[in-house]
């Protein structure tokens, strides 16, 4: 079998001393790898940082729907009730609708309306 173009040039390499046997990842070693990935990986699982607050209107019609907040109440009311919704669910209660307080709020606004369609109850 005649080498590809490739296995010579890492036989080559591996002969200098630039890469180990077998190194996908060449002089780029995994501690260098890991380095340029972990932020971003971090990133990734701080929702916080890169979910967005909704729409305040969305957040103001689930809050409606569950109870949280009454229909007349004026818009700056949000925020009052949303602090409430997170410390009666185990969430810090800033009145910031992040990207927890979005999940748990979306999971019992999605209860509730099962609730009201199965007919078994209201929220």
């Amino acid at each position: 079998m005649v080498p590809t173009a490739l296995q010579l040039h890492r036989r080559r390499r591996q002969a200098a001393g630039r890469i180990s046997a077998g190194s996908a990842i060449g002089r780029f070693g995994p501690r260098r790898l890991l380095s340029a990935v972990l932020p971003a990986l971090q990133a990734a699982i701080d929702a916080r940082g890169l979910v967005p607050e909704p729409d305040p209107g969305r957040v103001r019609a689930m809050l409606i729907e569950i109870g949280e907040l009454d229909p007349a109440a004026p818009p700056q009311e949000r925020r009052r009730a949303l602090a409430a919704f997170q410390r009666a669910n185990g969430l810090p209660d800033d009145g910031v609708a992040d990207g927890r307080t979005v999940s748990m709020l979306s999971r019992a606004w999605r209860e509730c309306r099962e609730l009201r369609e199965t007919g078994i109850g209201d929220c």
